[in-house]
């Protein structure tokens, strides 16, 4: 099981995610079987490392549910590494294992199709099975050398590569079901994580370069994997870190629209359409309008999944429902 280091940074973000849902600490400590004093420590700094399921069960009880979690993963991500990158140093940035395992093992992402077609066809060109690419994925072939029992670790989770100290670079064991891979090329599987897709963009990479070839340099290993995630990027298939790395190399509003997914622009496109809702009701009203967003944001702080849940009824299924009965 993995052990990931309490940066400030995540012991600023348990504290922060816990108070602004209205947890109190003591319930997160009972629920994960440990002392109130524990949690203080934990949400200090104080506590040095922290199992990734104990992490994980800790935000799913904050949030409420699994699916609370995962919104928190899509929502916050992006804040948390802006938050990051105003503290920390790259290489300090680097070295937040537990936020890369979370960015992309854990956040699930959507898959566009047209991403599909050009892998499915390439496959087609090398005559490749997905059977075939999956033996190629968990046989590792990517792990440096200098890594040594690498049977000593854990499948699809982030590890560091520790060095007189330092963290010199981190690295992932692969383990993914042929059967994933057949879902996401059919297209019956419609969102993954990040490092799936990224193995299967390298390894489709690597035998169109390399043919059979095993052992790459370092210097190749490290341009082909950034052809694979600028492959990914191509198609808007982002990690948190890619998004933001990119983000921060535009120019103009024009070209941070250009990075949006058809996703995010649907999303964006959503929510003016909400506010526009909400600022006509504030126009008519805005005493009334204010104590209704009071009381919606007071709801999604109790809970946030719940009331998204509640909020997403398709109550204009009834839409020739009276005025009094609505009443």
């Amino acid at each position: 099981m993995a052990r990931y280091d309490v940066t400030p940074e995540l012991a600023a973000t348990i504290r922060a995610v816990r108070t602004q849902n209205h947890v109190a600490s003591k319930s997160v400590a009972e629920h994960i079987g440990k002392s109130q004093s524990y949690m203080s420590k934990l949400e200090k700094g104080d506590i040095k490392t922290i199992e990734e399921a104990e992490l994980t069960s800790i935000f799913c009880f904050i949030f409420g549910s699994d699916k609370g979690f995962q919104d928190f993963l899509d929502s916050s991500l992006g804040t948390i590494f802006n938050t990051l990158e105003l503290r920390f140093s790259d290489k300090e940035i680097a070295e937040q294992i537990w936020f890369d395992n979370y960015d992309t093992v854990l956040r699930m992402i959507p898959i566009p199709e047209a991403m599909i077609d050009n892998l499915y066809e390439r496959m087609s060109i090398l005559n490749l099975s997905a059977e075939a690419l999956c033996i190629k994925i968990n046989s590792n072939e990517g792990i440096s050398p200098k890594v040594q029992n690498t049977d000593s670790y854990p499948f699809n989770e982030w590890q560091p590569f520790v060095c007189n100290h330092q963290i010199e670079f981190r690295f992932i064991k692969m383990n993914i079901d042929s059967t994933d891979i057949r879902e996401i090329l059919n297209k019956t599987k419609t969102e993954t994580n990040y490092v799936t897709m990224l193995s299967i963009a390298y390894y489709i990479m690597k035998i169109e370069c390399y043919g059979e070839r095993i052992q790459l340099s370092e210097e190749e290993d490290s341009l082909l994997m950034r052809k694979a995630s600028d492959y990914l990027n191509s198609y808007k298939f982002f990690s948190i870190y890619e998004k933001n790395r990119l983000l921060k190399q535009t120019q103009s509003g024009s070209e941070q629209e250009d990075l949006l997914s058809s996703f995010d622009k649907e999303n964006s496109a959503l929510i003016n359409e909400i506010l526009a809702a909400f600022k006509v009701f504030s126009e008519l009203n805005i005493v009334r309008m204010n104590e209704y967003l009071s009381v919606l944001v007071e709801n999604l702080k109790w809970d946030n999944s719940f009331m998204m849940k509640l909020m997403s009824t398709p109550f204009h299924d009834i839409k020739g429902t009276s005025f009094a009965l609505k009443k």
